[in-house]
This record gives structure tokens, C-alpha cells and sequence, in this order.
């Protein structure tokens, strides 16, 4: 293993991953507002684009 000495002359980003937020990829976050997204993609449509 690198001392800290090491990683900070390598200039690489350290990042370490938080495993306790892996319980939120099945759960449903802000679903009102990605039903509410839903219906109006579903009523109105994406938007036309003009290609010149």
C-alpha cells in the first residue's frame, strides 16, 4: 500500500465508495415527481427540433 506521501505526488484523485447507499438504487426517490415527468412525455411529447 502507498504512503499518503505517495498518492499526493501522483496527483490522482483517491475515492472511496460508500457501500451503505447501495440500498437506494432499488428504491423509488422522488417518484410524484417521475410520474408527473411520465404524463407530460406521455400527453405532450418531446419537444420538435428544427434541422436546418
Amino acid at each position: 500500500m502507498k504512503t499518503i506521501k505517495e498518492l499526493n505526488e501522483e496527483k490522482i484523485p483517491i475515492i472511496r465508495i460508500d457501500n451503505s447507499l447501495e440500498k437506494y438504487i432499488k428504491m423509488p426517490i422522488f417518484q410524484e415527481k417521475v410520474d408527473e415527468a411520465n404524463e407530460m412525455l406521455r400527453t405532450v411529447g418531446l419537444p420538435k427540433i428544427k434541422i436546418k
